[in-house]
């Protein structure tokens, strides 16, 4: 069988399985194999050396290291696939690690210097809330305090917020749905982006998170107005989408006089103050709903300069007088 013919069954098999968004991106990843692969490959013919090639290939079409690493989890589990379900044997091993495939380059420096705010423009983004309320400014805040993902903010109601253990549960995310998905999903119907609230991204994403006191306190005012049902983004029965909520949150930021970082730097801001302020990454990890600590230490744990300094000082001590 050809690789592209097992790609398909394992697809197939795989639709109701997953969620829609993972699905599609599945779909996407087959017309990038296209790329690098002939149509009528066959399966076994795929070992190391090819892969070591396909690699390369994607290297050649500027796709970054998270990205190629991305498509060749995708390509392991359909090897595996064709193994396990299909029977087939003589298959190149199928056990290879992702990261002997794929090396950081130069260009790949997403995690060598991710931003993130200071305490003084974290003081300035609450006093502007405070100062003009407003349902996306309260998805912020929340944000803020807990690290929460923002398509988990843009899915949190009032329900989900225990005043008297002081926690909140996480326990859907809404995902936007684009009209590119929806052609794909239900090309017969008519296309609009839409909003659907999905289970968590993974089985340790559905977490409980404690609240710290200031918002509890926040929190508690709005609770006191608006049902338990209601959605904290959108003070309504109806969930915010994450586009509409980025673009307020850009005006929360402008109103604020903070320059603008994109709406994740507030949960990478969150697990590296922790971590510097001695909170142990297994905490942290479990908190920003990880499946592991190495994805904690390698996505979010950057020291800034100041602690770097302050590291190599403690070090040099006796030498430094």
């Amino acid at each position: 069988m050809t690789f592209f013919e097992v790609y398909d069954l394992w697809l197939d098999e795989h639709k109701a399985e997953v969620k829609q968004t993972t699905f599609v991106a599945y779909r996407y990843a087959r017309k990038t194999f296209a790329k690098v692969i002939d149509e009528d490959a066959d399966i076994c013919s795929l070992d190391e050396a090819k892969m070591r090639e396909v690699t390369e290939r994607f290297r050649e079409l500027n796709m970054g290291s998270r990205y190629r690493s991305d498509r060749l989890m995708v390509f392991r589990m359909v090897m595996r696939y064709a193994a396990k379900n299909l029977g087939i044997g003589n298959l190149p091993s199928i056990d290879w690690r992702v990261k002997n495939f794929v090396k950081r380059n130069s260009k790949d420096s997403t995690r060598q210097r991710v931003k993130r705010f200071t305490i003084d423009e974290y003081e300035r983004i609450i006093k502007t809330f405070e100062n003009n309320p407003s349902p996306a400014g309260l998805a912020v805040i929340v944000t803020m305090f807990t690290g929460i993902r923002i398509g988990e903010a843009c899915g949190l109601k009032f329900s989900d917020i225990d005043f008297d253990d002081g926690v909140i549960h996480v326990q859907r995310t809404c995902v936007t749905i684009t009209k590119e998905v929806q052609k794909i999903l239900h090309p017969d119907e008519e296309y609009k982006t839409s909003c659907c609230l999905q289970a968590p991204k993974s089985a340790t994403s559905d977490r409980y998170i404690p609240i710290v006191p200031k918002l509890r306190k926040i929190l508690q005012n709005y609770a006191r107005i608006y049902p338990a049902d209601y959605f904290v983004s959108t003070l309504t029965d109806r969930p915010n989408n994450t586009r509409t909520l980025r673009e307020w949150y850009k005006d929360l930021l402008k109103k604020a006089n903070v320059p603008y970082l994109n709406y994740h730097c507030l949960r990478h801001t969150f697990a590296t103050q922790m971590i510097e302020k001695g909170v142990d990454v297994k905490t942290v990890s479990s908190i920003l709903g990880h499946s592991g600590v190495e994805i904690t230490m390698d996505t979010y744990c950057h020291p800034s300069d100041d602690v770097k300094r302050a590291g190599i000082q403690k070090a040099f001590k006796g030498l430094l007088k």
